[in-house]
Order: structure tokens, then sequence, then C-alpha cells
């Protein structure tokens, strides 16, 4: 028996009939058919391999293949082989809780532009009425990427033939609207913050522009308070295997940040009084070589740094930011201080200088704006 064949469709366009397994039930005859671009020898050598997974037990019969069993596949087979743990526990988040419920039960075949679209379109539409099970356009975008990622490795794997999410248009974003503390604001967040278990984290998100998990995975192995300044090598990242210590976000992250007399005072104050606490609590006293932390040494919990962040806010009467949002502000003090983009954008671990401008172009026109005036003004003179 053929147990496959070759057909040309179009010059070096071929369809790849593969003879299956009968089915152990009703014995009826299954077949798999694949697209595949090449020459003829390449398409055999294609159909030979293929025929091998069948002999040896490793082709997975993906005929009717739910959505839902695939993205699980792609998760395990995929994602936690090749991808960071927060990006696959977000991506595996958004599956179990908004993609399966509705898209699952959905032959992976059978999966339509139109069945995305009007997934996008009735998670948006929940969102601007009731609010129920709803999304945000930016996390109706995550999910489509994600969407997208896994049905283009579904085409690498010949699982199916092209990928529909090519022809789908998530909401668009609005660019994000940054607000930042004033320097009066700034100086008094400071002056709350002081004596408080979070000062120091603030005072490093305010002078440097890290980012929070940046924040709570130095060591002081990476800070040299002689010459001043902090390397970023690692993060803290709250995954669902506990609190890890990870790479930074990308290569660019990985930087040296110099700085300031009055934050090497700071710091060195700071570890003089861990090593009083460490001396004094003992055993109890959790060493991990951590600049932020609590009293007894015990590693902070990312959310638990928003939290009490927020509480200070409050507390201080001042206006509710994100703790990221001290990224922004650094960034937009370095602005007034006529930094140049180029040195922000290494300094805040950029991955491109064209990201550093989309984020903070206003500032730049506003800048311009003063040196225009100040420009008329000795002209006048």
């Amino acid at each position: 028996m053929n147990r496959g064949h070759i057909r040309e469709r179009t010059k070096g366009r071929y369809t790849i009939t593969v003879e299956m397994p009968r089915d152990v039930i009703t014995n009826k005859r299954k077949q798999k058919y694949y697209s595949f671009k090449g020459t003829k020898k390449e398409a055999e050598k294609f159909l030979t391999e293929k025929l091998r997974e069948i002999d040896t037990g490793l082709m997975i019969n993906t005929e009717k293949m739910k959505f839902g069993e695939y993205l699980d596949y792609w998760l395990k087979e995929h994602c936690e082989n090749n991808l960071s743990i927060n990006t696959t526990d977000n991506y595996r988040q958004y599956t179990e809780s908004h993609i399966k419920p509705i898209l699952g039960n959905i032959e992976i075949e059978k999966l339509t532009p139109m069945h995305l679209q009007t997934f996008y379109s009735n998670k948006l539409k929940n969102e601007k009425t009731e609010g129920k099970n709803s999304l945000s356009k930016g996390t109706i975008k995550t999910i489509h990427l994600a969407i997208h990622c896994a049905l283009e490795k579904a085409v690498k794997w010949q699982i199916v033939m092209r990928n529909i999410a090519d022809s789908v248009e998530p909401p668009k974003v609005e660019k994000l609207k940054i607000k930042v503390l004033s320097e009066e604001e700034t100086n008094k967040l400071i002056e709350k913050a002081r004596g408080t278990d979070i000062y120091i984290p603030v005072l490093i998100g305010i002078y440097t522009g890290m980012r929070r998990g940046e924040i709570l995975g130095l060591t002081w192995d990476n800070v040299d308070l002689e010459r001043g300044y902090i390397k970023v090598e690692q993060s803290l990242s709250a995954t669902s295997q506990g609190l890890k210590i990870l790479p930074p976000k990308t290569k660019s992250s990985v930087r040296t940040i110099s700085i300031s007399e009055s934050m090497i005072i700071e710091l060195k104050e700071h570890k003089k009084t861990q090593s009083e606490n460490s001396a004094k609590l003992g055993e109890i006293y959790q060493n991990n070589n951590m600049v932020c932390c609590y009293m007894n040494g015990r590693l902070f919990h990312p959310s638990s740094l928003n939290y009490k962040f927020k509480e200070l806010l409050l507390k201080s009467q001042l206006p509710i930011i994100r703790l990221h949002d001290l990224r922004h502000l650094h960034a937009s003090l370095l602005v007034k201080l006529g930094v140049q983009p180029k040195a922000i954008s290494e300094r805040l671990g950029h991955s491109s200088i064209g990201i550093t401008m989309d984020l903070y172009s206003h500032l730049y026109e506003e800048t311009d704006k003063e040196i225009a005036k100040i420009f008329e003004t000795i002209i006048k003179k």
C-alpha cells in the first residue's frame, strides 16, 4: 500500500499526503495533508521524514485537534523551552482565563479570522459596558501577539496551512499618558518615605530610573560606593515558581549607572543599618546580600512594594502614580537638564533610542520651546 504521495500544485509548491494509522475503533482510513514549498527532492525527503515519525511514534495526530489542546502543547513544547518564565506565565494566564473558555473548543484547522475578530470585539465591548470579564486594549493586543506567535509555530510545525491571525487587527492602543510628580512633590515624596522600609527602593527609582525588578534584584556586589556606580545585571520577578532572580528584560538592560554623591551617602548609611540589623537578629536575619529588603533581610515581593508605594502616596496626599512612573520622573528630569536622548536611552536600558524619543518626545518639544524663548530674549537685548 502506498503510504504517501506528492502532488505538484504549481512550480515549486506541493501538496503532500500522508497515510495515517487507521482509526482503532471504526477502522476508517485517515490522511494528513501538508503544503510544501521547495524542490521535488526536498518534498520527497519531507515525506520520508513524516513516514519515519509515524513508524517511531513521534508523529502526533493533529486531526480535529482543538485550539485549546494545541495551546497547551505550544506552551509546554515551545514557551517553556524558549521563552522567559514571566512571558510563559503571562501567556498561560491569558490562555486559561480568556482564550480557551471562548476559542478552546474550536478545531485549530477550522479557526477563522472572524473567530478572532469577534473575540476581540466582544472583550472590548464588555469593557465599555458593564466591565464584566473585560480586557483593556493593551491586554487584547498582548493576547493577539500570543495567538499570532502560537499559530506561527503551528504553521512551522505543519499543523495549519497559514496563520489566520495575520488577517486580524487588534484594537489600536492609545499612547500612554505619562504622569510624573513635580519637583516639589518629588521632594515631599522623598521626605515622607524617609524612615519607611521602602525609602531606599523609592530613592533608587528616582535617582537612577531603574525598573522595579532591577531595584529589588540589586545586590551589594553590583554597587560600587567608592567609584559611584550601580551595575544592573539581574532582576527579581514573581513567577509561578515563586520569587526568582532572572536576567534583565533585554540585553540593553544590562548597564552601568552612575550615582550622585547624595545617593552614595544614603546607600552607605543603609548598608551600615543592614549590618546592625544582621548583628542584632543573628540567625533570624536572612542574609540575601540584597540592597532592598525588609529589616530581617527577607526579600521584597514586587506586588508588596507596589502596595506600600501607593499607601505612602495616599498618606502623603500626593498624586497617585505607579512605582514605574518614578522611571519616567527620572527621565523627565534628565530632559529638563538638557541630557541628550542617547545618554538617557543608555541610562534607562532602552533597546533603542527610538523608544526613548517615542516616550519623551513631548518633553523635548517643551524644552525646545523654552530654547526658542531664550533665543528671542537674547536677540532683542
